[in-house]
């Protein structure tokens, strides 16, 4: 197989050619070629694309003097190793695709995307699929590249090598830095952004840090401690968001208008998300969480879409939310 990205589309696309033409000539493929894939070639490179076929490939291509065109014995075998996928199967490739395009700027995901157009190339498409792949028709939502995204491929290889973190951590509330050293747990993102999940050399709680408010990140000699009895999936059941407070688990229960609560029920708030009653316009859900910011602040992105019913903690949390925000007024 070539190396050259270019040679091998090239190469693929000369074979396609060949088996759907009875001859094509050197001035056709050039031509094709361009209409098709944007590549301007000149005829000694086509030359030397079809000399590389027969010698690497043992591609059976022959010479019509008569035409002064290439051409195919009939029923020839496949030169290229192909991926044969189902329809379904192609587009859920080309979805998933598409979707990581919104996490491009990240360096290891951008990785990733590389390799799924290598995927592509060794996948047997129709010209009609192709086409319709190049066409507009996902667009996830885009963001833009957050501070601290370049650390992501140096963490994902950091939990490989065994070693602790260390690093410089400014929180919000402070205007000095404090320096971590760290057992690095999990890698987690919420609401677009990316955080840490570690133990702190020397504590026994798991800390979580934003990887916006890293500085001098390294990975250092000591090996990692044998992080024990931590579940990430037990460990944020019953948050919404990144935080994870000490207070108790509440049932919660949400009032919000039928319109919005039918959305709800194919985008829950949180996985533990129960409709309990619908009458009257009004569907409410139950959930079971520990109320936080992140959950009012949630609530309060409903408007007078929804209303709370219970706790009576949580109903009067946002009441004074609400009031203090009409006093800025």
């Amino acid at each position: 197989m070539p190396n050259n990205k270019n040679a091998y589309i090239r190469h693929r696309f000369i074979d396609s050619l060949l088996r759907n033409n009875d001859y094509v000539k050197t001035s056709f493929i050039i031509e094709k070629l361009y209409e098709r894939h944007d590549i301007s070639v000149g005829a000694t490179t086509i030359n030397k694309d079809l000399r590389d076929m027969e010698l690497e490939l043992h591609a059976p291509i022959e010479y019509c003097n008569k035409k002064k065109a290439y051409f195919y014995p009939e029923d020839i075998d496949e030169i290229f190793p192909a991926i044969e996928l189902q329809d379904e199967e192609l587009n859920a490739l080309l979805f998933y695709t598409k979707t990581l395009l919104h996490y491009k700027n990240i360096g290891i995901f951008k990785d990733f995307t590389n390799a799924i157009d290598k995927v592509f190339d060794a996948v047997k498409i129709e010209t009609s699929q192709r086409k319709t792949s190049h066409k507009i028709v996902i667009q996830p939502e885009n963001f833009y590249k957050f501070k601290g995204s370049d650390l992501i491929p140096e963490i994902i290889a950091g939990f490989d090598s065994g070693f602790k973190f260390n690093f410089d951590y400014l929180k919000h509330t402070s205007e000095k830095s404090k320096n971590h050293t760290v057992t690095p747990i999990l890698l987690k993102e919420f609401d677009h952004l990316w955080y840490l999940v570690a133990k702190i050399q020397g504590k026994e709680y798991i800390t979580i840090f934003a990887l916006d408010r890293i500085n001098n990140f390294k990975i250092t000699t000591s090996l990692k401690e044998d992080v024990q009895n931590f579940d990430p999936e037990d460990y944020f059941n019953h948050v919404f968001g990144i935080s994870v407070p000490d207070g108790k688990i509440e049932d919660v229960v949400l009032e919000f208008d039928s319109w919005r609560g039918k959305y709800l029920l194919t985008s829950p708030i949180h996985k533990s998300q129960k409709l309990i009653e619908e009458k009257n316009g009004k569907m409410r859900f139950s959930l079971k969480i520990i109320p936080f910011h992140e959950l009012h602040s949630k609530i309060l992105s409903y408007g007078n879409a929804v209303k709370v019913i219970s706790p009576d903690s949580l109903k009067l949390k946002i009441k004074h939310i609400l009031q203090d925000t009409l006093n800025q007024y």
